[in-house]
């Protein structure tokens, strides 16, 4: 049984990884945990491994061969992009200015050194096509196209008439479906019991609870008051809004279900 995590980004996933590493053997990991570390494995070299842990286009596990367990864990839309936003504002402030200059650090100077409205809003192209691909109704448009880049690769087809909201929505909806189980950010016990389950032998997690990582504990307002008071227009809240418009819709089917007696 291969163990395949698709870790979608603030969703306690560092946490995920942890228990897995502690759930199976090192070489049964594949120490790809992106997109551009995963294709450089031949498929062959893929088959090797049992348990795959990261930030994949979905797709590109489709040549693994034999039975899976397939997962992924859903947090609030709002609460996920600015948690996004605050821990790479974080990340940016604490670089050196040279740190910060250099090409592979562009997000964090960007939300450090850019006001709430250059940032949503405004920006470069390179900056607009991160926000759109990893912000704007990112659970949608990643399980309708599974890949990370779903939005640029569906958008066109959405402005042609070609592929309408309510098509977008019923795809997502089905490949999420086909996944063994969509846990919720509420529901990490049942995701680390998931995992001892699927342990390898003589393999188990530590009694102690894995640390919960999604970023910090502050309730959603705060972090759009702290926006706010960061000089955030009624016209960037607007805009994030519209970025979780669809994604609420999937993640209040999840957790409304998760909260079911015996619900899977």
């Amino acid at each position: 049984m291969r163990v395949v995590f698709l870790h979608i980004p603030k969703t306690a996933g560092q946490s995920v990884h942890a228990a897995l590493e502690s759930a199976f053997e090192p070489a049964a990991i594949c120490p790809a945990r992106v997109n551009d570390q995963l294709r450089l494995l031949s498929i062959a070299e893929l088959n090797r491994y049992q348990v795959f842990s990261g930030h994949f286009d979905w797709c590109l596990l489709d040549c693994l061969k034999g039975p899976s367990y397939r997962f992924t864990i859903l947090r609030d839309p709002m609460e996920r992009i600015l948690s996004f936003y605050f821990f790479l504002r974080k990340q940016g402030e604490a670089l050196s200015p040279a740190e910060r200059a250099k090409p592979q650090h562009t997000g964090m100077r960007a939300a450090a050194e850019m006001t709430p409205d250059e940032y949503f809003l405004a920006g470069p192209p390179h900056l607009r096509n991160f926000l759109n691909d990893h912000y704007d109704n990112f659970y949608t448009y990643y399980f309708a196209g599974r890949t990370y880049r779903g939005r640029t690769g569906l958008v066109g087809l959405q402005n042609r008439g070609v592929f309408s909201r309510e098509k977008l929505m019923d795809v997502a909806r089905a490949n999420l479906a086909e996944l063994d189980r969509v846990f919720t950010v509420d529901e990490m016990p049942a995701v680390f019991e998931t995992i001892g389950q699927l342990a390898m032998p003589g393999r188990s997690l530590p009694r102690s609870e894995f640390r919960n990582n999604v970023n910090d504990s502050l309730p959603v307002q705060s972090r759009v008051q702290r926006l706010r008071e960061l000089g955030a227009s009624e016209e960037t809240m607007k805009c994030i809004a519209s970025w979780c418009e669809m994604d609420n819709e999937l993640y209040a089917h999840y957790s409304a279900r998760h909260k079911q007696p015996g619900a899977a």
